[in-house]
């Protein structure tokens, strides 16, 4: 049953009228008007229809009508301009009338017609209020038995018109109680399945808000979401999931579209291993990411929720946090073993000569351990010392073919090595905007990096820039072994080296000289050696 509220009826109790109840007195109209035009035929065939037909001008004139009052209800009750009730009454009131004063005319009771009130209260017990009902019933009740006195006092009626009569009035009451009965039961399932529906919308449209409101709050999540199924295919994601990952997802990818190392770790996770805590690097900036996987049921084969958090920057974050208090004191320490240094590297040197000109072996094997570590102590300090002058610089547009090509060539002439074991390859004629000293000085620790731990053949260390719209990449590549994941996140920590004679500096002190230049250092995985990538600014500086 269609559960749309027409209109509502004023009173104590405010009911709503289903759709239906208008369609069944549209109906029942319409049944009025093929009824009086019924009427108005059989009476033309009076003879043949009724045994007792007195009065045709006035039966025809009574059918006409009714038929012209049926069509002036069609109007209101297509517009609706009135209340269901008043409606109701109205026709009601039209056919008890109309229809007694035809079956008078027709030859009472037994001429039939009677039993279309039946039709009538049937529509009247639609009413919401059964007084209303009643009182039509009553109303037809009391018509039928005064037809039926008229008839008994003008045309000598028996005593059997009157038990007619009052099975026809049973018949009224029951058919208009049966139908108020029915009416009311449909009304109420009527209102029921309103309230369902009203409850059913407003729970659809808080499921809506609440979609919108997961999707909002999973878009601005600082942190990459991606959604995926048993088969590893990615369901829904935010924008950071694009922006760390560097893909465009498309409708059905897999994980292995995001990043081979994600899929492999997503293939282990299925299989129930434990994943390593340490993060892995995707994209060419370099970008080290941590994957966790959070089961979407006990058994992992229903999918995940992927949650991908950016390391590089907590790293430095933490980094930082971890440098502020040392600081101070590294500086102040360096300065304050300066002086000290200074006069045991002279006392070195006095004693050195001192035993030359004594011939003593043992001094000078002395002297040469002592100078030897007064010389690392003073690296030491230098770096140290180095990092309180990093803001002293002067940016200049840099060519970087000339410039690569002359440090390469100092540098194999300090570190006695042959200019082939370094390739450069550098397509077009890059600028970058650089301190000269600042650039020299990170470049130098990664050779001596690369020279450190390269097989020493020709193209052993190889150098590649490409050049972007605002960004130039430099990659510092060697031939020996990587460096493994679980030591990458300590690579850039100051005062920590896998080599005895390090100071540990080095690469920290380059990738600070690279941030104040606007540059940033990364190291990059590779399959056959390891790389570091220093991304500059073009020019204009």
């Amino acid at each position: 049953m269609n559960t749309a509220v027409a209109e509502t009826d004023p009173g104590p109790n405010t009911v709503a009228v289903p759709e239906a109840f208008w369609r069944s007195l549209g109906h029942l109209n319409s049944f009025r008007i093929f009824l009086a035009i019924a009427l108005g035929i059989a009476g033309i065939l009076a003879d043949q229809t009724f045994h007792r037909f007195e009065y045709p001008l006035l039966f025809q004139g009574t059918c006409l009508v009714y038929l012209l009052v049926a069509l002036l209800f069609r109007s209101p009750l297509l517009a609706r301009r009135e209340r269901f009730a008043r409606q109701v009454g109205r026709q009601a009131l039209v056919d008890i009338v109309c229809i007694t004063l035809l079956m008078h005319l027709s030859g009472g009771n037994s001429s039939g017609i009677g039993l279309l009130l039946i039709v009538t209260l049937a529509a009247a017990g639609m009413l919401a209020d059964r007084r209303m009902v009643l009182f039509w019933s009553a109303t037809a009740t009391l018509a039928v038995l005064g037809e039926q006195i008229v008839a008994a006092v003008t045309l000598d009626g028996g005593a059997g018109g009157f038990a007619r009569a009052g099975f026809l009035s049973l018949g009224l009451f029951a058919s208009a109680l049966l139908s108020h009965a029915l009416a009311k039961g449909a009304q109420t399932a009527s209102l029921e399945a309103a309230v369902i529906g009203r409850r059913a919308a407003e729970i659809g449209r808080q499921a809506a808000s609440l979609e919108r409101i997961n999707e909002r709050v999973i878009q601005e999540l600082p942190y990459a979401v991606m959604a995926v199924d048993g088969a590893g295919v990615v369901l829904q994601h935010n924008a950071r999931a694009g922006e760390l990952l560097g893909v465009r997802f498309f409708p059905h990818c897999g994980l292995g579209h995001c990043s081979p190392r994600l899929a492999e770790m997503w293939s282990r996770w299925c299989a129930g291993e434990i994943l390593p805590a340490h993060p892995f690097q995707v994209g060419r900036e370099g970008l080290r990411l941590r994957a966790r996987f959070i089961e979407l049921e006990p058994t992992r084969s229903e999918g995940a929720i992927v949650v991908l958090e950016d390391m590089t920057d907590l790293e430095a974050q933490a980094q930082r946090m971890k440098l502020a208090s040392l600081g101070m004191l590294t500086a102040n320490l360096a300065h304050e073993i300066r002086n000290p240094l200074s006069a045991i590297s002279h006392a070195a040197g006095l004693l050195r000569e001192e035993a030359r000109e004594s011939h003593s072996a043992a001094a000078e094997k002395l002297s040469t351990i002592i100078s030897g570590n007064a010389e690392r102590l003073n690296w030491l300090v230098d770096d140290v010392l180095s990092l309180n002058r990093r803001d002293r610089l002067t940016r200049e547009a840099l060519p970087l073919v000339p410039w690569l090509n002359a440090f390469v060539e100092q540098f194999a002439q300090r570190e006695e090595m042959p200019v082939a074991f370094v390739a450069v390859q550098v397509a077009g004629e890059p600028v970058i905007c650089f301190d000269t000293a600042h650039l020299e000085q990170i470049f130098w620790n990664l050779f001596r990096n690369a020279s450190r731990f390269c097989l020493k053949l020709p193209g052993s260390i190889r150098i590649r820039a490409v050049a972007g719209e605002t960004r130039v990449d430099v990659d510092v590549a060697n031939d020996g072994p990587g460096i493994p994941a679980t030591l990458q996140s300590r690579l850039f920590e100051p005062f920590y080296t896998t080599d005895k004679a390090g100071t540990g500096l080095g690469l920290y002190l380059a990738r600070e000289l690279a941030e104040v230049n606007g540059a940033s250092l990364h190291y990059v995985d590779i399959p056959d050696g390891a790389m570091f990538r220093l991304s500059c600014q073009t020019t204009p500086c």
